[in-house]
């Protein structure tokens, strides 16, 4: 029996979070330990469990946190410590990634390894500046070549040996020696207006390219100033770019915002609770094209509480939710602290504070009765005074802190029942400067509580701030921030319709 742990070698991909393979994804979830590099996304990590041991061993340009070798012996060392060790490497690890040395070594020291091929820059951040690498009538194959040197050396490459005008050549790790190459292919024998583009943090939302010829490409990428990782592509294919880049076209692309967010759960019954690690209006605004900066203020938390409402209820009684935290902390309780059914809530009615509440409510099989038009807990207040006959109870399912909207709307006439099932446990912040710079340069702030408001009070924000609700804009304002712009829908609909417009 092998007494060491063993190690998979995960291709991280280009820098799409949503290029990570399902593979790469549930091996994250299960390391002890993962060894990363520099270009992989971040938020790969927060897929890993809190116990992780993370250790980065990323390399800029001739600037390496540890050498190669020091990084294969760390591998060894950890897997001797850890049942299951993670390297995880930009791209694929056998695209000039160096994984193959990795894999050797850990093999010549009886260390099981297992790779999980990844999603290559070289073929990807094309396709996303809308350069598809092969193209009937254009490209019949392509070549990809490593343009890395060591410090202040030549690419020690052949360019005799790239002179078919029908093949694309995709060099990797070239930015340096951008001009190198292009004199290099001019000078072996390509036409001086053989087109080319340069991508830069491609697949990414803050991906930028620029298109030329071999004559004039190093000049066009130091006025725009790229950055690495930058990718260098020549031939016929380039001419599709202006055609085929959709990835650019996404209405948020370009934007930058920032997002204070809370941490949130799920809990279904055949899973239990997990953790919610993004936050569904970041993602939308990622899908839509833009980078979203983020800090994290809390984290939401089911508690136990008293349902004993339940063995009081009439029929018509109904149960309240200003949130899906609530809806889920509930069945939480129902089902796993007290080990009932859906029968137990049969006499009772029940109200939610907008379509996503209710969406959250049919997961567990109910359809509401009630749902404002507008979506906030004063209007949802107003419906149920209309719609609620004398003595019959309202039981609202909410967190320890809440906006007072609702109960102050509904007023003392109303047989409420206020049950405390979900929490905001608030994280202590600590923001760098570095961080208050980046938040300061955003295209604007984005708050979805007065929670998040009050826990970032203090740091100099954009100049322009979105709400998503009345709530949230009095706590902005109370902290000085006067000119905020709410959405008419308080819901994250509403925050990407104003943001539009």
């Amino acid at each position: 029996m092998n007494k060491y742990g063993r190690v998979a070698l995960i291709g991280a991909g280009p820098g799409d979070l949503d290029l990570l393979t399902l593979k790469g994804k549930e091996y994250l979830r299960k390391a002890d330990c993962i060894v990363y590099d520099r270009l992989c996304n971040k938020k790969m990590l927060e897929l890993a469990s809190s116990d992780c041991e993370m250790i980065f061993v990323g390399k800029a340009n001739h600037h390496h946190t540890l050498t190669q070798d020091k990084i294969n012996e760390l591998l060894y060392e950890k897997a001797k410590e850890y049942d299951f060790v993670v390297r995880l490497k930009g791209g694929d690890p056998y695209v000039f990634g160096r994984g193959g040395e990795e894999a050797l070594y850990l093999k010549e020291r009886d260390i099981p390894v297992e790779i999980v091929p990844g999603v290559s820059s070289s073929i990807a951040a094309l396709a996303d500046a809308g350069i598809p690498i092969t193209h009937r009538g254009l490209a019949k194959g392509f070549q990809v070549i490593t343009a890395h040197s060591r410090k202040d050396e030549p690419t020690n490459i052949d360019f005799t040996q790239l002179m078919d005008e029908d093949v694309t050549l995709v060099f990797l790790m070239g930015l340096a020696h951008v001009g190198e190459i292009a004199r290099g292919l001019i000078n072996a024998g390509r036409a001086a207006d053989t087109k080319v583009a340069v991508v830069s943090n491609g697949t990414t939302n803050h991906q930028r390219k620029v298109v030329g010829t071999l004559s004039n490409i190093e000049s066009l990428v130091n006025e725009a100033g790229l950055e690495s990782p930058s990718i260098i592509v020549v031939g016929k294919v380039v001419g599709l770019a202006a055609d085929l880049d959709f990835f650019e076209k996404r209405p948020f692309f370009g934007k930058r915002f920032f997002l204070p967010k809370i941490q949130s759960f799920n809990y279904k019954l055949e899973t239990g609770i997990t953790e919610i690690l993004y936050n569904e209006l970041e993602e939308r605004l990622e899908k839509d094209g833009a980078e979203v900066v983020t800090v994290v203020t809390g984290k939401i938390k089911p508690v136990e509480c008293d349902l004993g409402f339940l063995e009081l209820a009439t029929t018509g009684d109904y149960i309240v939710f200003t949130s899906g935290n609530g809806v889920r902390s509930f069945f939480w309780n129902l089902f796993e602290k007290q080990g009932r059914d859906i029968r137990a809530v049969s006499n009772f009615r029940f109200a939610v504070v907008g379509e996503k509440t209710a969406a959250i409510l049919r997961e567990f099989g109910i359809v509401a009765d009630l749902i404002p038009e507008k979506q906030t807990g004063a209007e949802l207040a107003e419906l149920l005074k209309k719609n609620v006959s004398e003595g019959v109870a309202i039981n609202w399912l909410c967190g320890k802190v809440q906006s007072p909207e609702f109960e102050k709307t509904l007023g003392s006439d109303y047989a409420l029942n206020k049950i405390v099932c979900y929490e905001n446990v608030q994280n202590e912040l600590t923001i760098s400067d570095e961080l208050k710079e980046e938040i300061r340069k955003c295209d604007g702030a984005i708050f979805t509580s007065g929670s998040n408001a009050k826990a970032v009070a203090g740091i100099t924000l954009p100049d322009k701030v979105f709400s998503i609700g009345p709530s949230c804009t009095a706590v902005l304002k109370g902290q000085g921030v006067n000119e905020v712009t709410e959405a008419v829908d308080a819901s994250y609909d509403g925050i990407i319709n104003i943001l539009r417009y």
